[in-house]
């Protein structure tokens, strides 16, 4: 023995048991249908294997939009406020020409535009959390960029703004008028952005 612990594999098959029944579950029924009960029942994985991977469902729900959608990169810092931009846009939308779907949702969460907040507070405690998690992963490598992209010292709703306006025409080619989120048009949506903002 080398004093090294091997890892059970046991964990291994039982994690992706799960991410892919929440996956599953998110992909068919949205936010709403993935709960534990209809993991633990679609996996075949024990609750008590469950809460062993992920604390509570708002981790699960964060690790299957994760996994469905990989938060991207933030880009190297060596580049000029352009070239960092434009990087993240196309990153974004070669994301979103895979799941558009998705995006629109995770985008929509992030921004707070998901619908009508349930009645019940446990929920809304659950949403608000799981909202937290998705500005953390999604927009986060927006923010230093956009920053440095915004004359003087950008507020954060500055940011979000800005977020929102570079994001949302991808969104709505990909889900409405199915035109490319090509170079081309990246481009041009960066440099409008920053001409209008610089």
């Amino acid at each position: 023995m080398t004093g090294v612990e091997r890892r059970d594999p046991r964990l291994d098959r039982s994690r992706a048991a799960i991410l892919t029944a929440a996956v599953e579950l998110l992909s068919d029924g949205g936010i709403n249908r993935v709960t534990i009960e209809a993991v633990t029942a679609r996996s075949g994985v024990a609750r008590s294997t469950l809460y062993r991977h992920f604390a509570n469902s708002t981790e699960l729900l964060a690790a299957a939009f994760q996994e469905l959608l990989p938060p991207l990169e933030a880009p190297d810092p060596g580049g000029s406020p352009r070239e960092r931009l434009l990087r993240l846009v196309r990153d974004q939308a070669g994301q979103i020409a895979q799941a558009p779907t998705m995006a629109a949702v995770i985008w929509m969460t992030a921004s707070g535009l998901s619908g009508e907040r349930p009645a019940d507070a446990g929920e809304r405690t659950r949403l608000d959390a799981l909202r937290r998690h998705i500005v953390d992963r999604y927009r986060e490598p927006f923010h230093p960029v956009l920053a440095d992209c915004l004359a003087g010292r950008p507020r954060q709703a500055d940011i979000d703004l800005a977020a929102a306006q570079l994001i949302g025409p991808l969104l709505f080619n990909a889900l409405i008028t199915r035109r490319p989120n090509d170079t081309a048009f990246c481009t041009r949506l960066v440099d409008d952005f920053l001409t209008t903002h610089g």
